[in-house]
Parts: structure tokens; sequence; C-alpha cells
């Protein structure tokens, strides 16, 4: 049963809709950011003068399995923390893994297709989009008007790259750019298969239709990552590139680039079907990050003014803590299904910026990275992520901006 919770998020007027193209409904929502988001409740800070941000997102895993226990993740729970900043409370926002990746990206709540990993790639029904930019409803595919990061960086002129493991690798299942079924299909990327480890409900830039709408737009941001040395899917589209090249680079590097590593990499899946596989779904991860951790850290983008952020998606199902003041959505009573929110992961931050060895146990969120984000390239924050009491801060950014 659906509830709604229109006593927290008023609703605005609306009419019956026809959709217009999506650069119209980009304008028209950036402008609603404007006007409401602008004025957030996030404490005021001085944003540093990051101009590379890059972002891998892996699976499953809460704080006490990983941080907790570094001699099981040695590089991401030692080796990182060290060359930068641990954000010892940092939450997710649901379970299971699509609307943690959406809250991210756009600051969506969760609601209850997304809470099930949409399984069928199916549009929102029952969408009204409220004065705090919270589209109301149920689905996968959100309505054009909702906008993301990707199309706020657009609209500011400002390039922006998903990069997704795998994607295109077996052209059957999905394309080399812009990878996603067919609207109201199954989704057949639910599970990885020999050769092909790539999650559709991993990529979250294809859930709206403000990119999906216009597939030049979608195909030149929605790519595959590529091998570290560079070499691309053989289906991959004439000039795409991945991560590898786009690192050469500053004048190549997305300002915004996000990173999803296949359904082995990420440590969702152990042991994997998709490819061969070490000890652990940890020792995965770590032989992800040790291959292209330093590759970013050594690129142009990152020395100057770059941030790099590693963090997980959600934690254990059990495991359901949230922080920050989060509200549920007006389409699932409870973000975390049985409790608040996604539990309890943490997150490490590189960035010339940030002094080796920093702990942070300032609140975070998905919502408030999204915030932090957006606050370093001067755009509105979206939805939910106007509201977290808090933005990456001093006690993240310690050798100074």
């Amino acid at each position: 049963m659906r509830h709604t919770f229109t006593s927290l998020r008023p609703l605005v007027a609306t009419t019956e809709r026809r959709r217009p193209p999506a650069r119209i409904w980009i304008a028209v929502a950036m402008a609603v950011c404007a006007l409401g988001v602008g004025s957030s409740t996030a404490a005021a800070f001085t944003p540093t003068k990051v101009r590379h941000v890059f972002v891998i997102v892996l699976e499953n895993q809460g704080y006490a399995a990983t941080f907790g226990n570094p001699t099981a993740d040695p590089y991401l729970a030692q080796t990182l923390p060290s060359q930068g900043a641990l954000l010892e409370s940092y939450y997710a926002t649901g379970h299971a893994s699509n609307d943690n990746y959406i809250s991210l990206v756009s600051g969506q709540p969760p609601n209850a297709q997304n809470q099930a990993d949409c399984p069928k790639f199916d549009n929102f029904t029952g969408a009204i989009m409220l004065s705090s930019g919270v589209e109301t409803g149920t689905g996968c595919v959100y309505p054009a008007e909702v906008p993301s990061i990707g199309t706020q960086l657009s609209a500011k002129k400002l390039t922006w790259k998903a990069y997704m493991e795998d994607m295109g690798n077996d052209p059957n299942r999905e394309a080399a750019a812009c990878g996603h079924p067919a609207l109201e299909a199954t989704d057949e990327t639910q599970k990885a298969e020999a050769g092909d480890g790539y999650a559709t409900r991993h990529d979250p830039f294809v859930y709206f239709h403000s990119v999906i709408d216009e597939p030049t737009y979608c195909d030149k941001h929605v790519v595959a990552l590529g091998s570290p040395t560079g070499a691309m899917p053989a289906a991959a589209l004439k000039g795409e590139t991945g991560l590898a090249t786009d690192l050469s680079a500053a004048t190549k590097t997305p300002r915004f680039s996000l990173i999803t590593p296949n359904l082995c990499n990420d440590g969702h899946d152990y042991p994997c079907s998709s490819q061969p596989s070490g000890a652990s779904a940890l020792a995965d991860i770590d032989t992800f990050l040790e291959t292209w951790v330093p590759k970013i850290t050594s690129s142009q983008a990152y020395r100057e003014n770059g941030l790099l952020e590693i963090v997980f998606d959600e934690a254990s199902n059990s495991e359901t803590e949230a922080c920050c003041g989060e509200m549920p959505g007006p389409g699932s009573p409870s973000p975390g299904i049985t409790g608040p929110g996604g539990g309890r992961v943490g997150a490490v931050l590189l960035s010339p910026f940030i002094k080796p060895g920093t702990v942070s146990s300032t609140p975070y969120n998905h919502y408030s990275s999204l915030a932090s984000w957006e606050s370093s390239f001067g755009l509105p924050r979206l939805a939910d992520a106007a509201s977290v009491p808090a933005v990456f801060g001093p006690d993240v950014y310690t050798a100074g901006h």
C-alpha cells in the first residue's frame, strides 16, 4: 500500500500535463530550484575552489564491515584514509540500490519502485512535483521536469560524464553508451553474465527523461568506463572515450565524473559470474580501487583542485540508520524499508584541499554529497539536498582552500 506525506511536503498547484521537450523542463526546474532551493537551511560555508569531482560508488557494505575491519580491505580502509579524509558518520539514504543512486545525483527520496530496484524500466505514475522539488508518485524513470546534477551542469555549460564498467560488453543486453532497457520493458541486466557485469540500476542518469529523451545527449554523457589502458568495448560509438583517455589532460576531463564498477568490482556479487574474483567481495573492491584511484589522483584534473569521493550506496539490509534530518518521501513511508535510512556506510574523500589522515565525525548522507558538489559548482540545491544541515566544510577541507 502506498502512503503519501502531503502534510510534510505541501503540493504545488498543477494541471494535467502534456510533456514538453526535456530542455524546456530543465529550464523550468532550474528556475524552481533557484527560488526554493536557494533558501537552503544547510550550514553556510564558502565552497572550496574544487574544479573536478570524481565519485566512485560501491555496493552493500556497512561501516563495520569495511572501515571497521581493515584487514578485509586494507587499501580502502587504511591506505586511502591515510591519504585523505575518512567520514566516519556518513549514511546511505535508503534500501535497496537504485534509490540511493537516484538520491545521490538528484536529491529525490526513495519511492516504492526504486526501493525494489526497478525490475521494470517503467515511467512514474501519479507524478506531481512539490514546491520542494520532490516528485510524488512512484516509478523508475523520472518525468522530464525532474533535474539531476547532470542537467544542472549542462545548463551551466559545465561538462559531465557517467562512466559505467562493462556497459556494452554484450550489445544484446545494452548499448555501450546510454545503455538501458526500453521503457516499460523488463530490465535484463539485473544479473551479471559472463563477461558483462553492467547493471542498469547502478546507472542513475538513465532514469531521467531529461537525459534519455535526447539520445545524442545521453550517448555523450553516459558512457562505458573502458579499460585502464583506454580500450573501449567493440560496440562503443565512434569517438566514445573512457575514463583513462579522458584523464590524459585536464581539458579532456569532465568537471563531474560518476564511476560505477561492474557487479563484481563494486562488491555486489561474490563469487562473480562476470569475471574471475578474488578472496572476497571486499578484495575485489580493493583491486578495482588500486587500479583506478592512482590514475585519477595522478591526473592533471585532480592535481589542479580535484576531489575524489569513494562511497557505498547502502549498508546491509538489516542496517537502517539515518542522519541529517532525512524525511520519508511521498512515494514511500520508510526510506530504509524497515527503518528510516540506508545505514552507516562511511566514505573516503581525497583532494589537494584535504590534509592526509583527516577524520570527520560530522553526520553526512547522500543528499549532503550532492549539496556539497552543487556548492562547489555554484549550482542550486535539488530536492532533499536543500535541507541537509551541513555540506563538506572545514572538517573535511583541512588543507586550506
